[in-house]
């Protein structure tokens, strides 16, 4: 690697939604602030549980890499 290579970060976001829509209309927008809007990514996991706090909604965290190439 070299200096000018671009790190390999991970984006770690969690979000608490009622559908699996909401969570990703939710968790995309976190991760093209942190890495841009050009910039592409793939979601690397997707962990879902319920909320604890409210029965109707589930909280994710989705894990984020911006493609390197």
């Amino acid at each position: 690697m070299h200096r000018t290579d671009p790190f390999p970060f991970e984006l770690s976001v969690t979000v608490s939604e009622r559908t699996p829509a909401a969570i990703e209309a939710a968790a995309y927008p976190l991760a093209e602030r942190f890495f841009g809007t050009g910039a592409e990514v793939h979601v690397i996991s997707a962990k879902v549980q319920p909320d604890p706090e409210d029965d109707d909604r589930f909280t994710a965290t989705v894990v984020f890499r911006r493609t390197i190439t």
